[in-house]
């Protein structure tokens, strides 16, 4: 599954909520990617299974723990489809 800031998720507790981060861990022993080596992502495939967490409102959760996208950021899809090529 594909998450971009700015989507709203549902998680598997049934919170939902806006995504306004995307952190990677860079350590084993940073599960959350809390530390600072940590890398934060405008956009993440679930299917990459690295490990990490999102902050949606005022919770948070693993990337595995999301159930679903609710609802894509529809500026950043816009943006997507809009893009054009010079030659």
């Amino acid at each position: 599954m594909i998450i971009n800031i700015g989507d709203t998720i549902r998680d598997n507790k049934g919170r939902e909520g806006v995504i306004t981060n995307i952190g990677i861990a860079t350590e084993p022993n940073d599960i959350a990617a809390e530390n600072d080596t940590a890398l934060n992502a405008k956009t993440y495939d679930t299917d990459l299974e690295y490990t990490g967490a999102i902050t949606f409102n005022s919770y948070w959760c693993y990337f595995g723990q999301i159930e679903e996208v609710i609802k894509k950021n529809e500026r950043r899809n816009n943006a997507k489809n809009n893009k054009q090529i010079s030659i």
